[in-house]
């Protein structure tokens, strides 16, 4: 989100305005005038009103994380590219995007003109502020940041700077699914240690572990195993203690407990221990 303050302040007044229309539509019905001038502006402060609500609430958590990071707290690394440095990034992001727009088209909104100052770029734990645009990195987050990658320019045109590529995922939206883009961020020859800082920061938080059960599936399959014997005899002793008396509501509720919990258990460790069997790595 670029310039977060700036956009808690639109989506505050937008929220504003949502409530008096709903109010002035509310006190005009009150008073006996259903007439379109009351319909309307209700109907509209009821569209803006839940917007200006969440974004609001989304651009005010992106004001606290820039002011954090901006303050240091949690950042990884910083470095700063010349106006010239920029301009040959610029250049060749666009050729990036071009190879596969649908995933490598830049999440950062790039400015047409380049700050004569050139560009400060801040890299956090959980966040990245880049040309006081403000991106979340979290692996669980919204976007979900899925992979990063270290992009060599050395033998580009150009010699446009290095850049991390960070792999986000946005929800597609009413039909389901993902979008992944891509969060491309140059850094200067001199920053090369910080930015392998701040890949070996991410790249092992990112790899993607295998479920808990295939983690040693020999020992899953032992431990569903063993479950499985322990509850059919749990269901084979009800059975026989509930047919020793009678099947009497009284007398056998412990055993018609024991036989449906064990009944649940022995299904679930069958279920686990034959997908444990058919899932793990040959």
């Amino acid at each position: 989100m670029r310039n977060p303050a700036r956009k808690a302040l639109i989506f505050g007044a937008m929220l504003v305005i949502g409530i008096l229309l709903v109010w002035f539509g509310a006190k005009r019905i009150e008073a006996g005038r259903e007439d379109w001038l009351s319909v309307v502006p209700v109907v509209i402060g009821v569209s803006l009103a839940p917007f200006g609500l969440v974004y609001l609430i989304m651009a005010l958590l992106h004001v606290r994380g820039q002011a954090l990071l901006l303050a240091g707290v949690r950042r990884l690394a910083d470095w700063h590219l010349t106006a010239e440095q920029w301009d040959a990034f610029r250049a060749f992001d666009g050729r990036r995007a071009g190879d596969d727009l649908s995933r490598l088209g830049n999440d950062l909104w790039i400015r047409k003109q380049t700050p004569r100052e050139g560009v400060d770029v801040i890299v956090g734990e959980k966040s990245l502020l880049i040309d006081r645009s403000y991106h979340v990195l979290r692996p669980r987050g919204l976007p979900e940041l899925r992979a990063i990658g270290w992009l060599d320019n050395s033998t580009a045109p150009g010699r446009p700077p290095d850049c991390l590529e960070f792999e986000l995922a946005y929800p597609r939206g009413r039909y389901g699914g993902i979008q992944l883009t891509t969060l491309r961020v140059p850094f200067p020859p001199d920053a090369r240690d910080r930015a392998a800082a701040v890949y070996h920061f991410f790249a092992p938080r990112l790899v993607r572990k295998p479920a808990i059960a295939l983690r040693n599936p020999r020992r899953t399959m032992q431990v569903c195993g063993v479950m499985l014997v322990v509850s059919l005899a749990a269901v084979a002793w009800a059975w026989f203690a509930a047919e020793a008396t009678g099947w009497s509501t009284n007398e056998t509720m412990v055993p018609l407990v024991t036989m449906v919990v064990g009944s649940v258990c022995a299904i679930f460790a069958f279920v686990l221990g034959a997908l444990t069997l058919l899932l793990k790595p040959r």
